[in-house]
């Protein structure tokens, strides 16, 4: 049995790497015959701490530039496009308004690299909590996948076909659809083998994401086929130490460290205090009970069910509780973008409330300068985002769900327990960081 810890981090120290330099290209439809390119240099980094621990980063990415449609001159003569978002789906925005950038912020994600196959094909991937599924593109693909890597199953010597039909859709409308396949999968050298997964035919919704596929890292239950998820056969192989994995993600943007995630064990370096674990209550989702929500001493509801996942960025929750919520804050409904503002430019950032989540009998605060997103225009006035927005959702049972994103998984490290089936959540180092 081979014990290793694998790492998935950014980090600014002088360690052995190797570089890959990419370019991805991207047509911006508002400015004729002209061609962007979007180039892109990530570093491998590697390092070996106590001889068990083996670190690659990953990199929190804004998507920057959209795929813009039939833009129009506005009456203050901006540009006003149609812009296709993970979050918001198609909407009409200025270019270089607050919206559009906070457009960008709330579609970020995380993305690190795997290779499939003998020898390996190089993919950036997005790994999601809230999914089990494993796919890329596929050399067969044929709708919207003129940017992305593709996967040549002929030039792999550990390829097997499998050929059942494949299909998912994701909570924001975006899918992709081909066929399951059989191949090696590597991350920092390690091979898990025979795994299947995806090879896309059709993308949709997607054109602006850089990555180049989705690994899922929620239960068997969630996935299309019935397949393995792809931690599942690193455990049952042999290939981490422990069923868990973990995450640790840095809001700070300046910062040398972007975030983490660790398969087979958690990095004490990445927290403060002791783990609150609670029991998944549905094997499906990472789902689990959460006691109440407050807004300062304010009940905003009790008796809840909520999901960790690292694919949503921002807090989402069903539309009652977080119109009670916003209305605590002193929040007013925002139609054109779904979200709540709050008056930021009269009342100082010290003077809103504190939202704490209690789960497991343990208190988990966001602060003021944690759950809003603030922005200055050119009158240099201020708009604030709430992170909490309206959605009702439901699992399997019908129980209505929040969705803690990464604004919640910012301030907090999670660990996720597969043979214990619960999930644990510690204040991270980066809970002060701005």
């Amino acid at each position: 049995m081979i014990n290793n810890l694998f790492v998935l981090e950014e980090s600014s120290s002088s360690y052995l790497f190797k570089r890959l330099d990419f370019c991805i290209e991207t047509k911006k439809k508002m400015i004729p015959k002209r061609i962007t390119s979007i180039c892109l240099m990530i570093i491998f980094y590697f390092k070996i701490i106590n001889g068990d621990l083996f670190r690659i980063h990953i990199n929190r990415i804004r998507p920057h530039l959209y795929r813009k449609l039939n833009c129009t001159i506005s009456p203050t003569n901006g540009t006003v496009c149609q812009m296709l978002s993970r979050t918001f789906g198609n909407v009409l925005v200025e270019k270089s308004s607050i919206y559009e950038r906070l457009i960008n912020e709330a579609d970020s994600y995380f993305i690190g690299t795997i290779s499939i196959g003998t020898p390996g094909q190089i993919f950036l991937i997005n790994f999601d909590t809230g999914s089990s599924d494993l796919w890329i593109p596929s050399n067969q693909c044929s709708s919207n996948c003129e940017r992305f890597h593709k996967y040549r199953a002929a030039d792999s010597l550990t390829y097997v076909s499998n050929g059942d039909l494949f299909s998912i859709t994701y909570g924001d409308g975006s899918s992709a659809s081909g066929y399951f396949s059989i191949d090696s999968v590597m991350i920092n050298g390690i091979t898990v083998e025979r795994q299947r997964f995806a090879e896309c035919t059709s993308i949709n919704g997607m054109n602006n994401d850089i990555f180049d596929g989705i690994l899922g890292l929620a239960y068997p239950s969630l996935t299309t086929d019935g397949e393995k998820p792809l931690f599942y056969n690193m455990w049952y192989q042999g290939l981490v130490p422990q069923p868990i994995f973990s995450f640790y993600l840095n809001p700070d943007t300046n910062s040398g460290t972007s975030g983490e995630l660790i398969f087979g064990g958690v990095d004490s370096s990445k927290f403060i205090g002791t783990i609150t674990y609670v029991p998944v209550v549905i094997a499906g989702y990472w789902e689990f009970q959460m006691t109440s929500v407050n807004v300062g001493s304010t009940l905003i509801s009790s008796s809840l069910y909520a999901i960790a996942d690292t694919g949503t960025t921002l807090i989402t929750g069903p539309v009652t509780q977080i119109e009670a919520l916003n209305n605590a804050l002193g929040g007013t409904y925002d139609s054109s973008s779904g979200m709540y503002t709050v008056d930021c430019s009269m009342n100082p950032i010290s003077s809103f409330p504190n939202v704490t989540f209690n789960i497991g009998d343990t208190l988990f605060t966001l602060t003021p300068l944690q759950y809003l997103i603030m922005y200055g225009d050119t009158s240099n006035n201020y708009v604030c985002y709430s992170v909490f927005t309206p959605k009702d959702q439901q699992d399997s049972y019908g129980n209505s769900i929040w969705i803690l994103g990464d604004y919640f998984l910012y301030r907090y490290y999670a660990i996720f327990d597969i043979v214990n089936n619960q999930v644990g959540f510690a204040q991270s180092i980066s809970y002060n960081s701005k």
